[in-house]
């Protein structure tokens, strides 16, 4: 007899403070394959379910990425700041600017409503940075259309600016040097 322990997609939405959907995906993500079994919470109906163990590194990983049991971002999130062609065979200038935690999945969104959207650069960066940089890399040749969507007449150059902007910064995923005296160490 199996002795294997499982927990509910239900329970991990729960506790990881998110709902039934995005717990699916963000599981589906980790290349977790749920498995439909009977349980207690969903009134013996056949639930998505993950081994305990398969749970346990679950909300490990969930709080290496600085998330709480609250699902409440602790730490100022690590990401990619982007530059993205969104019509390159129509108009190459026509770009926007943002910030990302999982690139590939922002330009899957980007492509729903442009689907030939490329990728064309990015850096690693903090989301706090965001705004900062897309002030500093919109001044390279570039006239605002809306939100953070720009016409830039020179691609190269803003590129380039992006390159030495952030060798000006530290790797964001770099932890920082606590002094003995503080409260967080």
């Amino acid at each position: 007899m199996d002795e294997t322990e499982f927990v509910s997609l239900k329970q991990i939405a729960e506790r990881l403070g998110m709902d039934r959907s995005a717990a699916r995906r963000y599981i589906l993500k980790l290349g977790i394959k749920a498995q439909k079994r009977r349980t207690a919470d969903s009134g013996n109906q056949l639930s998505l379910t993950v081994t305990d163990e398969q749970a346990r590194m679950i909300f490990k990983l969930r709080e290496d990425q600085g998330f709480t049991a609250s699902g409440k971002l602790v730490e100022s999130e690590n990401g990619c700041f982007y530059v993205i062609q969104l019509v390159p065979e129509l108009d190459p200038r026509r770009i926007k600017l943002g910030f990302a935690i999982d690139l590939p999945d922002r330009l899957a969104q980007h492509r729903t409503a442009a689907p030939t959207a490329k990728v064309v650069k990015s850096w690693p960066c903090k989301r706090a940075w965001e705004l900062t940089t897309m002030d500093c890399l919109s001044l390279a040749h570039c006239q605002h259309i809306l939100n953070e969507v720009f016409e830039c007449d020179d691609l190269d150059a803003l590129l380039k600016k992006g390159d030495d902007f952030f060798a000006l910064l530290p790797d964001p995923g770099k932890k920082k040097v606590l002094s003995e005296h503080s409260p967080y160490k």
